[in-house]
């Protein structure tokens, strides 16, 4: 790839390097953009977006996510401190 030819820097030269760096029109570039799109990824945007955990807008994954674990974390690290002290009471302290 590459412009039309060498730039060389005299008067003109910032007219040589807008021409050089021209691609065409909006509508020619995205037709270029998809058309390769469309051969590395057979249409797809991009890969990182596509998962199997999806079906459009409904997830479909697993049921464990990071709010389930926050909400073990902060319930069951209380209750099981709780129940540490009420089976210990008499026995390891007080």
């Amino acid at each position: 790839k590459g412009g039309p030819g060498r730039v060389t820097y005299g008067n003109d030269w910032f007219e040589q390097t807008r021409q050089g760096a021209s691609r065409g029109t909006v509508r020619q570039q995205l037709e270029e953009y998809r058309r390769a799109n469309w051969e590395a990824n057979g249409g797809l945007e991009r890969k990182d977006l596509y998962t199997e955990n999806w079906d459009g807008d409904r997830y479909k994954g697993s049921p464990y996510n990071i709010l389930n674990l926050l909400i073990v974390l902060f319930l069951g690290v209380p209750v099981l401190g709780i129940l540490f002290a009420y089976y210990t009471y008499g026995k390891l302290w007080g």
